[in-house]
């Protein structure tokens, strides 16, 4: 039987923060999926297909001010997914940790947090698709 205390607290909306009711500690549920949001698609990839990663430099950039100098590259199953952007070594933490839910690409700088991984661009190929770089 549920307490009049314990009902409340169950019918509260689920935060990102874990939070203890009673005997047992919930933490929030991870992410079964990356979403990767560009301006004309979304895609959802199964976290559990990710393979590798490499972090490298943009051999796009050539030394322009204004290329990404950063591309990191994550290998799935189905899929290959190229982020370029800015300070991407930040993103590698909560990649390796499950708790990447969403990149966004954002060709231009609006509201970005000093110190935040900026990803300006996204590709994403089938795996077995010849890569041009």
């Amino acid at each position: 039987m549920k307490s009049e205390k314990s009902h409340s607290q169950s019918s509260r909306p689920s935060s990102d923060k874990p939070h203890f009711t009673g005997c047992v500690e919930l933490i929030p549920p991870i992410p079964t999926f990356i979403e990767f949001v560009t301006a004309r698609r979304l895609w959802g990839i199964p976290i559990r297909q990710l393979e590798f990663f490499a972090l490298g430099s943009n051999p796009e950039s050539d030394g322009k001010k204004t290329s990404p100098t950063d591309m990191l590259v994550l290998v799935f199953q189905t899929r290959v997914a190229f982020l370029f952007g800015w300070r991407l070594e930040q993103m590698l933490d909560p990649l390796m940790q499950g708790r990447v839910k969403r990149v966004h690409a954002e060709k231009f700088l609006g509201t970005l947090m000093i110190g935040e991984p900026w990803v300006s661009e996204i590709v994403i190929v089938p795996r077995f698709t010849t890569i041009p770089l």
